[in-house]
């Protein structure tokens, strides 16, 4: 069950789950995704066999904090700019093996972290909808 925090739904382990999987199944350029409460604790996080293989991370089950933590510290920096440029919506980061993307779910207390693979020809605007109605699906449903 979703509990309701002012005017903010914050996200339980089981919806988090389905919105992890639905939205690693959404698009084979995905490698893997977290989602990330406002705290910095990953709810819930998988990733396809490709990225097991190529980066040894383990899997992305909630008992480490250290990338949720890295994304709000992340998310913290770039809300510096919002009085110049707005709420952000997205942060990403190119490397050399793949491309990283942060997407805030202001309205659900909530970060979906993402590993993309780096050749992804990714229409950020398009994804960054998506995952934002895959999210309020998963919520209602």
């Amino acid at each position: 069950m979703n509990h309701r925090i002012s005017d903010h739904i914050t996200v339980n382990a089981s919806d988090a789950q389905r919105i992890v999987r639905d939205i690693l199944s959404s698009n084979n350029k995905i490698l893997s995704v977290a989602v990330i409460d406002k705290a910095g604790q990953i709810i819930a996080g998988d990733s396809n066999a490709s990225f097991k293989r190529r980066f040894e991370l383990g899997n992305l089950d909630g008992r480490s904090s250290y990338g949720g933590a890295l994304a709000v510290a992340t998310l913290s920096v770039v809300n510096e700019a919002k009085a110049a440029f707005g709420e952000p919506e997205a942060i990403i980061t190119i490397h050399k093996g793949c491309t990283l993307m942060l997407v805030s779910m202001l309205s659900y207390d909530t970060l979906v972290g993402l590993v993309l693979e780096r050749s992804a020809n990714v229409h950020y605007d398009k994804l960054i909808n998506k995952i934002g109605r895959l999210v309020a699906h998963d919520l209602k449903s």
